[in-house]
C-alpha cells in the first residue's frame, strides 16, 4: 500500500519555481531517500509534505489525508512528524522537556492541567518520553540543560521529539549534517532501527551519499525542482542524469 502519494507538486516563490510537477511514491516500511544538489528543492518538498507551504498545484496525500488542505497540526496528527536541518531545541529547557515538546498534539488544555497537578499523569507522559530517548541513547541527558550539550545529542534530541509524537511517517532533514564519521554511523543504524523495531516509514533528505547507499530502499534524485528519477541505491548512483547534476553538464558517463 502506497502511504505517501505525491502528484505533480508544483511550488512557486514570486515567479521563481522551486518544484515542478513533481511525483513520486514513499511505501509502507520503506526507507525513501531524497538527494540532489542545494537548491534543488527537497526541503521545500519536505514544507509541502509538513503543510509549512502550499503547492499551486498538485496534490499530496497520505493514507486517506489530504495534505495541502490539511493545517500542519492535523498533519502530525495524521501520523507526519519531521525533524529539522538546521537544530530547533530550546536552549534553556533541560533535554527531557524539549522532547516532551513533540507531543503536544496528544495534549490540551486540560491535559496541561493534570499534568501539573496530577503527578501520575505527570509520570506516564515523562516515562513515554525517556523510553524513546533510551531508544536513542540519549535517556542520561534528561536533566541537563540544552543549552551546551554536544552537537550530536542535539540532533538525536530532535529525533526523539519526533518520535514521541507516535508517527507513522518521518521525514528527516539531512539528519547526518555536521557529524563525523562515528555519528553518521550511529545515525545510519538509529534510521534503521526506526523502521524495523518501531515499524516506521522514513523519508529522508540528505547529503551524505555514503549513508543514503547503505540505509534507502529507494532513491529519488531532484534537480532544479524536477525529479529525475527514483530507483534503487544501485541504479540511481550511475544514471547519467544524475552524474550530470552533481559534477557538471561536461561530465560524460
Amino acid at each position: 500500500m502506497n502511504q505517501l502519494v505525491i502528484n505533480n507538486v508544483t511550488m512557486r516563490f514570486s515567479g521563481v519555481v522551486a518544484l515542478s510537477e513533481v511525483s513520486l511514491n514513499v511505501n509502507q516500511g520503506e526507507i525513501f531517500s531524497l538527494i540532489g544538489p542545494n537548491g534543488s528543492g527537497k526541503s521545500t518538498l519536505f514544507n509541502c509534505i509538513n503543510g509549512f507551504n502550499r503547492p499551486q498545484e498538485g496534490s499530496i496525500s497520505y493514507n486517506d489525508t489530504d495534505l495541502v488542505k490539511s493545517a500542519p497540526h492535523n498533519i502530525i496528527e495524521a501520523g507526519i512528524s519531521r525533524t529539522f536541518q538546521n537544530i530547533q531545541n530550546v536552549p534553556f529547557m533541560t533535554v527531557l522537556d524539549n522532547v516532551l515538546l513533540g507531543a503536544h498534539n496528544r495534549i490540551d488544555t486540560q491535559f496541561t492541567l493534570k499534568r501539573w497537578f496530577l503527578p501520575g499523569n505527570r509520570e506516564k507522559e515523562e516515562a513515554m518520553a525517556l523510553k524513546v530517548m533510551d531508544f536513542l541513547g540519549i535517556v542520561n541527558y534528561e536533566s541537563k540543560f540544552m543549552s551546551g550539550q554536544p552537537y550530536g545529542i542535539q540532533k538525536l534530541v530532535e529525533v526523539a521529539r519526533a518520535l514521541i509524537s507516535q508517527p507513522r511517517l518521518i521525514l528527516m532533514d539531512e539528519p547526518a549534517a555536521g557529524m563525523n564519521e562515528q555519528e553518521t554511523f550511529e545515525i545510519a543504524r538509529i534510521i534503521r532501527e526506526i523502521r524495523e523495531k518501531l515499524s516506521i516509514t522514513v523519508l529522508v533528505v540528505e547529503h551524505d551519499m555514503n549513508l543514503v547507499m547503505s540505509i534507502s530502499d529507494r532513491i529519488g534524485v531532484l534537480e532544479s525542482g524536477e525529479i529525475i528519477t527514483i530507483g534503487k541505491p544501485e541504479d540511481v548512483k550511475n544514471h547519467p542524469e544524475v552524474l550530470k547534476a552533481y559534477l557538471g553538464e561536461g561530465f560524460d558517463a
